[in-house]
C-alpha cells in the first residue's frame, strides 16, 4: 500500500514537471518571434497604458477559457484555470524578461516603468505559449473526445487568430501592404483569406478532433463555421490594430485596408484553430 502510494506521488511529480517543461517551451517557442521583433520593444515606449490594460483584461478571460481547454491540469474548475493562467504568466513575464535583459533591450538605463510595459508586452503572447504547450508539445487527446460548449467555440477561434496576428500586429508591414493594394487587390486577398480559411475548416472536419460533436460535417456546417471564425478574426484584428496604435490618423478606407491585411494571418489562424489545438 506504501509502495503504491510511493508509486503515484513520483508518477505525480513527473507529471508537473513535464507539464512545466512543456510550459517553458511553449512560452520560449511562441513569444520568441515576438521578442525578437524590434516593434515590440519600441512599443513600450509609447503604447498608452489604457490600450495596454485592455489587452490584458481581454486577453484574461481567452487565456482563462484555454486553460479549460488545454491547461496544464485535468480539471477544469474555474479556481484551477485561474491558477494556470497566472502560472502561464508568471512563466511568460520571466522568460521574456530575461530574454530582454540577455539582449540588453531592457536595461537600466530605461525607467522601471518602460522596463515593466516591454515585459509585460512579451508576457501575453508568451503566456499564451505556455498554456498551448500542452496541445503543441504534449498530447491533449482527453480534450478532443469532450463536446465543447459556445464558450469554448469562441475561445478556441479567439486563440488560433491572436496565435498568428500577434507575430505580424505590431510590424510596419501591415500597413505598408495595406498602402500599396488597390481595392482589386484587398478584395482579392479578402476572397483568398475565405478560401483558406474554409479549406481548413473543411480538413478540420476529418481530423483527430473530428469526434467533437460540433465539428462541422456538412457544406451549411463549414460556411457557417467559416463566417463565425471570418467575424472572430475581423473582431481580434481591428483589437490588435488598435492597441498598438495602428489605427490612428487612418481614414475609414486605410482601416478596413489595414484590417483585411491582418484578417490574413488572424483569420486563417480562427480557421485552423481546431488544428491547432
Amino acid at each position: 500500500m506504501l509502495s503504491t502510494s510511493h508509486s503515484g506521488s513520483v508518477d505525480s511529480g513527473a507529471a508537473q514537471w513535464r507539464g512545466v517543461g512543456r510550459a517553458v517551451g511553449g512560452a520560449v517557442v511562441f513569444g520568441m518571434p515576438m521578442t525578437m521583433t524590434m516593434e515590440m520593444w519600441w512599443l513600450g515606449f509609447y503604447v498608452d497604458p489604457l490600450r495596454l490594460l485592455c489587452l490584458l483584461i481581454i486577453s484574461l478571460p481567452l487565456l482563462v477559457g484555454v486553460s479549460s481547454v488545454i491547461g496544464f491540469t485535468e480539471s477544469r474548475e474555474l479556481i484551477d484555470n485561474i491558477i494556470d493562467v497566472f502560472v502561464a504568466y508568471a512563466f511568460g513575464f520571466l522568460l521574456s524578461g530575461l530574454s530582454l535583459i540577455l539582449f540588453h533591450t531592457a536595461s537600466l538605463e530605461h525607467a522601471a516603468e518602460t522596463n515593466f510595459t516591454i515585459f509585460m508586452l512579451q508576457a501575453i503572447p508568451a503566456s499564451l505559449g505556455a498554456l498551448l504547450g500542452r496541445s503543441e508539445l504534449g498530447s491533449g487527446e482527453h480534450d478532443r473526445a469532450e463536446e465543447k460548449s459556445q464558450a469554448d467555440k469562441f475561445v478556441v477561434l479567439a486563440v488560433g487568430a491572436l496565435f498568428l496576428a500577434l507575430n505580424v500586429a505590431p510590424t510596419d508591414e501591415i500597413q505598408m501592404i495595406a498602402y500599396q493594394m488597390s481595392r482589386w487587390h484587398l478584395l482579392g486577398l479578402f476572397l483568398m483569406t475565405c478560401l483558406v480559411m474554409y479549406i481548413f475548416v473543411h480538413a478540420g472536419s476529418y481530423s483527430k478532433g473530428s469526434e467533437i460533436k460540433d465539428t462541422p460535417d456538412t457544406f451549411v456546417g463549414r460556411i457557417y463555421h467559416t463566417c463565425l471564425a471570418l467575424t472572430v478574426a475581423a473582431t481580434i484584428s481591428v483589437l490588435l490594430l488598435w492597441v498598438f496604435g495602428k489605427t490612428d490618423g487612418l481614414g475609414f478606407g486605410a482601416l478596413i485596408g489595414n484590417v483585411i491585411v491582418l484578417m490574413f494571418p488572424s483569420g486563417i489562424g480562427a480557421a485552423a484553430a481546431r488544428l491547432i489545438i
